[in-house]
């Protein structure tokens, strides 16, 4: 699989906690700084020999200026279902070594990372840690109309802490300009290895693929394939996506947005 990586540059004019809008990170400085950071491949295999597994991007950063303290690194885990008790960080050293360290401290959104040089880390979780539910994202690509007006709605069921620029810009490169991010409000929770079912109040002819999915949160940080597939043999204006847990309760809606879908 092709991994797209996408490089991001922050200049820190002085000392204090700054946040990057698009990947959620702060960084703590102690004065001015400039850094790179991106993110790259986990070792899957190297993880699983330690009981770990991926519960966020591994990110590469390097201080080309000045110095950091502490490192916030985004999770997505929910404080009350007990999940961040199972995080640990991930230190990747420059000869792909794996050392896993205690975060300082775990808050509602970031764990934090007391630090003295730039590496590779990335949030783990324990493999055996209870399943719980997350906050996560339904993000939505449309590939429009072709000459028989045929068009394909992606349905995205993504972790909440993964990087959106990166999923829209390897999207992007593997699809051209026929493909379209609609921004929604994508803010829902999903379970690991819980499926879900989607549905629209569609009366014209369209396909939904597959009929179930299950949320499988630990591939989705390099793995940006459709969870669904709308398929639409008409021109279609405007749909209702229901996202449900599949033999759950009928009146429970996990995400239900009205999605207008562009023309040509």
């Amino acid at each position: 699989m092709k991994f797209f990586i996408v490089c991001s540059r922050f200049l820190c004019p002085r000392a204090g906690l700054f946040q990057c809008s698009i990947t959620g990170l702060v960084f703590s400085m102690e004065g001015e700084a400039e850094v790179l950071y991106s993110t790259v491949p986990w070792d899957r295999r190297l993880l699983s020999q330690n009981g770990k597994r991926p519960a966020g991007p591994l990110f590469k950063f390097t201080c080309l200026m000045g110095s950091v303290c502490q490192l916030h690194l985004p999770h997505c885990e929910i404080h009350s279902e007990g999940g961040c008790d199972f995080l640990s960080v991930a230190h990747v050293t420059d000869d792909d070594g794996m050392e896993f360290l205690l975060p300082h401290e775990t808050r509602e959104t970031h764990v934090i990372l007391n630090i003295t040089q730039f590496s590779k880390y990335g949030i783990t979780k324990d493999k055996e840690a209870p399943v719980s539910p997350i906050r996560a994202l339904v993000l939505l690509f449309y590939q429009l109309p072709d000459d028989n007006n045929k068009s394909t709605l992606n349905v995205l069921l993504l972790p909440r802490n993964v990087d959106i620029d990166e999923v829209c810009k390897t999207r992007r490169t593997r699809n051209g300009d026929r493909e379209i991010y609609i921004e929604k409000n994508s803010n829902c929770r999903l379970t690991r290895d819980q499926e879900y079912t989607l549905s629209t109040d569609l009366t014209d002819e369209h396909h939904i693929d597959p009929k179930k999915a299950e949320f499988v949160d630990y591939d989705s940080y390099t793995n940006y394939m459709p969870t669904f597939q709308l398929c639409l043999k008409t021109v279609v204006e405007e749909v209702n996506l229901l996202l449900k847990e599949h033999e759950g309760p009928e009146n429970e809606r996990v995400w239900d947005r009205l999605v207008s879908l562009p023309g040509n």
